[in-house]
């Protein structure tokens, strides 16, 4: 999408949003509107022995929401509009509206219809889906897709994305049950931006050598078609007892990332009659994949005990670079991924307590692993991955300062990920914060799953005006 088309999109929006918001408020019985202002910047201190410090965020973004109720239904709009100074704002072809340079996004969250009457309950529309009882990490919850454009002052809640669904929930007073219609696949936003600092990270320019051609934009992926046959099914049944807290989930769909394929660019040697190999092309297809699923929450005195687990059947993962150019060359196939069970669990516990004269603190844990059955060397993953992650909250000065501290560690390769925040509520609509971020290799240098991230180790300033 170009510059003129992005710019001329903007006031068209804005005036059939104004006009359907005035309709709509002439037949509401109560209609609400809420909105911020969020500015961020951050820099990175991940070079600061070579002075090199560069800028890895600079945002400023308005979002806006609006509510309007009608007897027994209710519309809900959430829309955003985001100013990129760095330029790494990226799309994936169905949540937004992004300018060619990546300075300029405008993004629709949200966008339902609500109708509740008696046991039942409708909603239709694009709208966020939360699964599961982890505390930051997919393992049941898979239906809707993430923005993962940046790692920097990262929040799991608000990187994610709707999905267009019909939810239909059976509701009574010890159990829900919903059942959900996705008619059109949305992927999640990767950082596909020629100015994302992150793209090169997951798309390096350079492969043993040789050039890699990178994918420009969403469009280098192959998308599922939209048609009947590609919709998506999910299934949730929750029960509420005074023991436990206890979900089941299914669910029939794709997998939010596309798997990645490198096709090598080759010239004939008509002295040695062999094939040479000059670079690679980057191309990327979704596939499909089905889960089964279950959660419990057990509170026990100050404590509550999180239990999730997640089975893929036959999921797709992702081959090497080096299989698939083995393969090429030898019988000129590209297998981008094989099929094997996988099993993701989760263990964790949340423990808020009160002492004398330092007051409430919350403090949780987790344990999380992941593992593949019938591995082989060719999977571009361990066979058994884990994890441990952990954070502390304290609140300060009559709830007007808030301290809090997380951490991940890779049990494979001993990379880690932390993060401390400080937030400052100057008044009840105006708050400033400071989050420094770190992302350290693990041993013997080795990347794992953290220190490919270590150049966006920084400090990022947030303030954000609540309206």
């Amino acid at each position: 999408m170009n510059k003129h088309s992005f710019f001329t999109t903007i006031p068209a929006i804005a005036l059939a949003a104004i006009a359907s918001l005035s309709a709509a408020s002439l037949y509401a019985q109560e209609t609400t509107y809420n909105g911020s202002i969020t500015a961020k910047a951050g820099v990175s201190l991940a070079n600061s022995d070579k002075h090199e410090n560069e800028f890895i965020m600079g945002q400023t973004i308005f979002d806006g929401s609006f509510k309007t109720f009608f007897d027994e239904a209710m519309v809900y709009v959430n829309g955003q509009l985001v100013h990129d100074a760095l330029g790494s704002q990226s799309s994936n072809g169905m949540s937004g509206f992004v300018a060619n340079d990546g300075s300029f996004a405008l993004k629709l969250k949200e966008a339902y219809i609500d109708w509740k009457s008696g046991m039942f309950a409708l909603r239709i529309g694009r709208q966020i889906v939360s699964w599961g009882k982890a505390d930051d990490f997919q393992i049941t919850d898979v239906l809707s897709p993430f923005d993962e454009s940046s790692v920097v002052a990262y929040d799991y809640n608000e990187a994610k994305l709707g999905v267009d669904a019909a939810r239909l929930s059976l509701l009574t007073d010890k159990a829900q049950v919903d059942a959900y219609y996705i008619p059109f696949f949305t992927p999640s936003i990767l950082p596909l931006a020629k100015k994302n600092l992150l793209r090169s990270k997951i798309f390096p320019e350079q492969y043993n050598k040789f050039q890699i051609q990178n994918p420009n934009s969403h469009e280098d992926f192959e998308l599922p078609k939209k048609n009947l046959y590609n919709s998506e099914y999910a299934l949730r049944a929750s029960f509420y007892t005074s023991i436990m807290d206890l979900s089941l989930y299914a669910f029939y769909g794709w997998d939010d990332k596309p798997f990645i394929k490198y096709t090598p660019i080759t010239s004939e040697d008509p002295e040695l009659n062999e094939l040479n190999l000059d670079g690679f092309n980057i191309s990327g297809k979704y596939k499909r994949m089905a889960m089964v699923g279950a959660d419990a929450a057990i509170p026990v005195g100050d404590f509550v005990f999180r239990l999730e687990t997640a089975y893929f059947p036959n999921r797709h993962i992702q081959t090497t670079p080096e299989y698939q150019i083995d393969q090429f060359m030898s019988n000129g196939k590209l297998p981008s991924s094989k099929r094997n069970d996988q099993l993701l669990s989760l263990a964790g516990v949340d423990w808020t307590f009160t002492f004398p004269y330092i007051g409430t603190w919350t403090v949780t844990a987790q344990y999380i692993s992941d593992i593949v059955f019938k591995y082989r060397i060719y999977l571009d993953r361990k066979q058994y991955e884990h994890q441990v992650t952990g954070s502390v909250e304290k609140s300060l000065l009559n709830e007007t300062l808030t301290i809090s501290a997380s951490g991940a560690l890779d049990l494979c390769m001993c990379s880690s990920s932390s993060e401390i925040a400080i937030d400052y509520r100057l008044t009840d609509a105006i708050t400033l914060s400071m989050i420094g971020d770190l992302f350290l290799k693990g041993s013997e240098g080795k990347d794992g799953t953290y220190g490919i991230y270590r150049d966006f180790s920084g400090i990022t300033f947030k303030g954000k005006v609540m309206f």
